[in-house]
């Protein structure tokens, strides 16, 4: 609608311009061939003559006057439509910049539905083995640094009674070197913050165990926290079905 709004000011506007140098053209002329029109004297009535220069002279000045009138009219409202058109200028440039935006929030909205999509049903089957188990959790760790622009991430699976780590995986980016001093199971399962970190942990009272994801990284945006979370919830569940079927061997501490 604005978009026709300023098509149609500007036409107007060369409307307007066309009017007035048609107009100024026409007086122009009317005032070089006003001497052929008036050759000689012109009869008001029997009793009064005027003299050719004095009808030239009133004729001129008139013509004089309409231009200058039609000049402030045509200043005035070119000035008006130039007002409208900047203005509608400046709309149409929020508008477009809105435009923008909305595109590149659907866009990133998008996106993470396909990473949503990816993570729920990455894995074809339950996992049976250890091996599978280990495959599943390292696709979902490299998924997790897909997601957080950290220089690693480390999975640990914690029993919430006894505290102790049952399962620990570290990826990193380019064998980046990975602190986690000071990051305590009893710090986790306490819900208290580790400076320079972010954890994401599944939390259920009723679970024997807590999933976390730890990153090398102060703070996550809401769209990353909200992926993380799904991850680790995903984690949480695939251990929970894995070690409730029969064992087929031990569990080391880190895989």
């Amino acid at each position: 609608m604005r978009f026709l709004r300023l098509f149609n000011v500007a036409d107007k506007t060369k409307l307007l311009e066309l009017t007035y140098l048609l107009t100024t053209a026409l007086l122009l002329s009317t005032v070089v061939f006003a001497t052929v029109f008036i050759a000689h004297h012109f009869l008001l009535v029997k009793k009064y003559v005027i003299q050719e220069d004095a009808v030239e002279a009133v004729l001129i000045s008139f013509l004089l006057l309409i231009a200058y009138l039609l000049s402030n009219l045509y200043k005035k409202e070119l000035k008006k439509f130039l007002q409208q058109t900047r203005k509608l200028s400046s709309d149409n440039c929020d508008l477009s910049n809105k435009l923008t935006d909305a595109f590149k929030y659907i866009g990133g909205v998008n996106v993470q539905i396909q990473e949503i999509r990816s993570i729920l049903c990455g894995p074809r089957r339950y996992p049976a083995t250890e091996n599978e188990f280990r495959k599943d959790v390292t696709f979902f760790a490299r998924k997790l640094l897909g997601i957080v622009n950290a220089d690693w991430v480390v999975i640990r699976i914690i029993g919430q009674t006894s505290l102790r780590t049952i399962k620990e995986h570290l990826e990193s980016r380019q064998n980046a070197n990975i602190i986690t001093k000071g990051i305590s199971n009893k710090t986790i399962v306490a819900n208290q913050r580790v400076d320079g970190y972010s954890i994401v942990a599944s939390r259920h009272d009723n679970s024997m165990i807590m999933v976390v994801s730890v990153f090398p990284k102060k703070n996550l945006d809401e769209a990353e926290k909200i992926l993380v979370e799904a991850i680790t919830y995903q984690i949480e569940m695939l251990y929970l079905i894995f070690v409730s079927r029969p064992p087929h061997e031990t569990y080391p501490n880190h895989f």
